[in-house]
């Protein structure tokens, strides 16, 4: 409220003649402002700021249903039948990246291990640091999206949904063995 009634004292005194200004003839049409008003009226800031915008994304990784993860046959066996022995798999290089946006479900499978589903049907056995137990990641994890989208090994941290937060040592790929 201020600037604006300063601004109109402004423009009342700027609207009176000084002692030095001449008198325009009546046919001119151009106002006569004094410099000092005109810079104060200058529509360009003074201070220039800098903004900055940060977007940050958290992805959810949930925990995989036994349905969706069950490596077995579709039918289940009769009830009196004897269990079928477990798959066994092999480990097998797979780099130290992951695209962030292709893992689609996580399941515990020891203290320090959780196995990454991915969406194109491969599991990705991850390796914990030796501090953290896998067993908080049974409800899933959190990961904040990096700015190249991808997970890497001794980089990017995972949030258990209790809090806690662990890197991944090693990424390896699991495949049946034949």
């Amino acid at each position: 409220m201020a600037y604006v009634e300063s601004l109109l004292g402004l423009l009342l005194l700027s609207s009176l003649p000084l002692a030095d200004e001449r008198r325009s003839p009546v046919g001119d049409t151009e106002p006569v402002v004094p410099a000092q008003l005109g810079e104060m009226l200058d529509p360009r800031p003074d201070v220039v700021a800098q903004v900055r915008i940060e977007q940050r994304i958290i992805i959810r990784v949930p925990r995989q249903s036994l349905s969706r993860s069950s490596l077995m046959a579709d039918i289940a066996p009769p009830r009196r039948a004897p269990r079928p022995e477990p798959p066994k798999f092999e480990r097998r290089k797979v780099g130290k990246c992951l695209a962030m946006r292709d893992v689609s479900g996580v399941r515990v499978i020891n203290d320090d291990m959780l196995v990454l589903f991915m969406r194109d049907q491969r599991m990705i056995e991850a390796e914990l640091e030796k501090s953290c137990s896998a067993r908080e990641f049974y409800q899933g994890f959190y990961m904040e999206r990096s700015g190249d989208g991808r997970l890497c090994v001794d980089r990017d941290l995972l949030q258990a949904r209790s809090g806690s937060k662990c890197e991944v040592n090693k990424l390896r790929q699991l495949v049946p063995e034949d």
